[in-house]
């Protein structure tokens, strides 16, 4: 696939604040949930960032990162994440719909 065919950034960050509105009651923590639903519209933020090189240990070695995007959401400090509550791997391809999510599950760790 041609970039020209991809995903824009824009639709993919879109994307995401759908699927996170839509799953993230059934895969947050309650309190992570009310955190966010009172802070996101000063703090609410999503961000595309590199994606990491950890995913094919997550959804297996057959996906092709070079046509994905990774987006981290959470709540924003200072122009960064201070608490990302999910990574997203998102596909750029339209004929080959695919998201992983790795949702925070404690402190310290997104899983």
């Amino acid at each position: 696939m041609t970039q020209e065919n991809q995903l824009s950034l824009e639709t993919v960050l879109e994307i995401a604040f759908e699927i996170f509105a839509e799953t993230a009651p059934d895969n947050l923590e309650f309190d992570d949930l009310m955190l966010y639903e009172s802070r996101f519209e000063e703090e609410g933020g999503a961000v595309v960032v590199e994606v990491n090189s950890d995913w094919p240990e997550h959804v297996g070695a057959d996906v092709d990162l070079s046509q994905c995007a990774e987006v981290q959401m959470g709540l924003a400090g200072a122009e960064v994440l201070d608490e990302v509550f999910v990574r997203m791997l998102i596909s750029r391809d339209p004929d080959n719909k695919f998201c992983h999510l790795l949702w925070k599950r404690s402190p310290t760790q997104l899983h």
